[in-house]
């Protein structure tokens, strides 16, 4: 979901690595913001961090900065459906369907047919070109499925059997009001 990596050099070799695809959402208390993303790791042992990426074109960016919470979600392969709906559009709580969510520490929503996910506190941010760095104190994280298979952008672009979009791609820009 890179938006602009027609622009970037590198993407052909990029493209040959495997990489997962976590549900990324922050919320603020009043606004908050969900994408997709292949740019997260472990960047920690001791103290468990994770690293994830907000390009700054969302506003995720600004609501990550303001509340300094963040989760990541470990989409799993059988959530292919919910990726399609949310790229079409389907980018809030209700939209997705409030049945969809849990919460832990920081409040952020989470998947709750993940595979995993870790909850996190904010503790370094790194203003890098069209993206924010984010690195993470895990406050939490559990492996709630781990008998799934992780969704991955590989399938997504290649092995898709089944397109559930319900029509043009839809960037999530804009986050939504909770």
């Amino acid at each position: 979901m890179d938006s602009k990596q027609q622009f970037d050099l590198y993407s052909p070799i990029y493209d040959l690595r495997s990489r997962g695809v976590f549900f990324v959402s922050t919320k603020d208390g009043k606004r908050a913001h969900f994408h997709f993303g292949c740019w997260s790791t472990q960047c920690s042992h001791e103290p468990p961090r994770m690293l994830t990426c907000f390009p700054k074109e969302f506003e995720g960016a600004d609501i990550v900065k303001s509340s300094g919470v963040f989760a990541l979600s470990m989409a799993a392969a059988d959530q292919e459906e919910l990726q399609d709906h949310f790229f079409s559009g389907d980018q809030t709580i209700d939209a997705l369907g409030k049945d969809q969510f849990m919460y832990a520490e920081t409040g952020c929503p989470i998947l709750k047919d993940a595979v995993a996910y870790f909850d996190c506190k904010a503790v370094n941010m790194i203003d890098n070109g069209d993206f924010l760095i984010v690195i993470g104190d895990i406050l939490k994280g559990e492996a709630l499925h781990p008998e799934k298979k992780t969704l991955n952008v590989e399938y997504l672009q290649r092995g898709r059997t089944r397109n559930f979009m319900k029509g043009p791609l839809v960037l999530p820009i804009k986050g939504f009001d909770l």
